[in-house]
């Protein structure tokens, strides 16, 4: 790897060491500390994600517009640093409020700021890293991602152990420490921070287009749809495709990275929304299912003590990936080629999706039995949070859940990193960071979808089971889209292009073989 990908690889770390000390931690609490209900946690945790997968666009759109991908990495992991520290010092009991009635609004604030900071990193460190090879690494390139993925979860491992050990520490006179839970997050992305900045003299840094790209994307598009509907029949056929009437005011090249974003996007942002919907609830859903659950899954029969959190049991996540991501692109991708099976991006992702629904429907056929010994054992249904990780010798394992969080965990290897190297590849080389965001967006679209179903769900009274079933039907249509969408597409390398300018610099940038 190049040297600059040992500065990059450690600040993603960091980042998401930081990111996931914090958000699978929300739920239990937004229950404990700020005395919300189930569906009010589950619905401002999930808001929290949907901004932080939102705010990708406007640091792509600045990235690749205005400040380029290493000033917009730097700036807005500023912003992410105040976030962090106001999201510590305000879990401190009582400082915003008295415990169980804290403000909605000042619990939030932080969340916001630190969604502004994430998503306005998040588009440009893999893309960033991209940058480091030439065009024609793909092999190398490709490798780059899937331990960029692993760096991703390594980071997310050990938050996930170590911060919900820190937070049941009992600090200013209550039973838990949420403030010195996040305060060890915070420090690790400081030196992510600064080691990410010692880096710069050995980066390949592209330069930034100068101009607001989206918005100049958007002109060319209504520019050239005016120049077709406004031509004869001859007009429209010396020019081919519809784009090129914007050709002599924006360039050939351009317009047809105009053309290839909009190509991505059909395929990813829409139908991986609806995988995103059911991916996104491992942290909300899935926990409340665990808080049911007996925690106790080595060894232990106290019922005031807690053993495994819910929050340290979805480290299992974390772990298989860290198997399955090596696996599947040192041997079996590989192993694929090879042999000349067609196993691309579009069928890893779909793969991924399917999988992905499987381990909702089966977290939902086992929702009725695991509720039912839960209430046989006598404990207060109202309010599960409490019971995290503690033993119930009436309860079922929480080690029940293993099998779908395996489903699971091989769908994101295979679906995920997958994503972000599409979104890569197939968009031109101006567009590339705000192509990652809206692989990003497809992240926040299905955190919306939550948002939007989860009320009318707790109007409609439905059971975990019935709900979780509902969620997977809706999982199960996004997957059919993406598959049509998927038969109709052809990968930017094989596409022809539109115009002979945008022909001779495709041929030209990947023929590069040294910078």
């Amino acid at each position: 790897m190049p040297k600059a990908c040992y500065f990059i690889l450690p600040n993603e770390f960091g980042e998401r060491f930081c990111y996931y000390g914090v958000q699978p931690n929300l739920n239990k609490y937004f229950q404990l500390i700020t005395g919300m209900n189930k569906t009010d946690a589950k619905v401002y945790s999930t808001a929290f994600t949907m901004l932080a997968y939102f705010f990708p666009l406007i640091g792509a759109a600045l990235s690749d517009s205005f400040l380029g991908k290493w000033w917009t990495i730097i700036s807005f992991s500023g912003v992410y640093m105040i976030g962090m520290i106001m999201v510590t010092v305000f879990a401190i009991p009582n400082l915003i409020g008295p415990i169980g009635q804290v403000s909605k609004f000042l619990t939030f604030l932080p969340m916001i700021i630190i969604a502004i900071g994430t998503g306005g990193i998040k588009p440009c460190v893999s893309s960033h890293g991209g940058d480091q090879y030439l065009p024609s690494q793909e092999a190398a390139k490709d490798f780059f991602f899937n331990i960029f993925y692993v760096s991703i979860n390594v980071g997310a491992l050990l938050t996930q152990f170590i911060v919900p050990e820190i937070s049941k520490i009992h600090c200013y006179g209550q039973e838990t420490c949420f403030a010195g839970a996040f305060l060890l997050p915070t420090l690790v992305f400081a030196c992510a921070y600064a080691i990410f900045a010692a880096g710069h003299r050995y980066y390949r840094i592209v330069p930034p287009l100068g101009e607001f790209l989206p918005l100049k994307a958007t002109k060319a598009a209504v520019f050239a749809a005016n120049g077709y509907f406004a031509a004869s029949a001859e007009e429209r056929a010396a020019k081919g495709h519809w784009l090129n009437f914007a050709e002599e005011k924006y360039g050939g090249v351009f317009v047809e990275e105009v053309r290839d974003f909009g190509l991505v996007l059909v395929p990813v942002v829409i139908p991986m929304s609806f995988c995103w919907m059911l991916y996104n609830q491992n942290s909300n859903e899935w926990s409340n299912q665990y808080y049911l659950m007996n925690g106790a899954l080595f060894g232990g029969n106290n019922p005031a003590q807690s053993y495994i959190q819910s929050a340290q049991f979805s480290n299992i996540n974390t772990i298989l990936l860290i198997i399955f991501v090596p696996i599947l692109a040192t041997f079996v991708y590989p192993f694929c080629s090879r042999r000349g099976w067609n196993f691309g991006p579009q069928r890893r992702m779909a793969a991924g999706f399917f999988l992905v629904i499987v381990s909702f429907a089966l977290s939902a056929a086992l929702a009725p039995m695991i509720e039912d010994a839960f209430q046989k054992s006598g404990r207060d249904m109202a309010e599960p949070a409490k019971y995290d990780g503690t033993y119930c010798k009436e309860c079922y394992s929480g080690w029940l859940q293993f099998p779908q969080w395996v489903l699971l965990s091989l769908g994101e290897a295979l679906f995920s990193p997958t994503g972000v190297q599409f979104t890569y590849i197939e968009a031109g080389r101006q567009f590339r960071a705000v192509s990652t965001a809206f692989w990003l967006l497809a992240t926040s679209f299905g955190s919306i979808l939550i948002m939007v179903l989860e009320p009318a769900f707790a109007s409609a009274e439905m059971s975990s089971s019935t709900k979780g079933w509902a969620y997977s039907g809706i999982g199960l249509f996004g997957l059919i889209l993406y598959c049509i969408a998927s038969y109709f597409y052809t990968p930017r390398k094989q596409r022809p292009s539109i115009n002979e300018a945008a022909r001779a610099a495709k041929e030209a940038e990947y023929a590069i073989t040294k910078y």
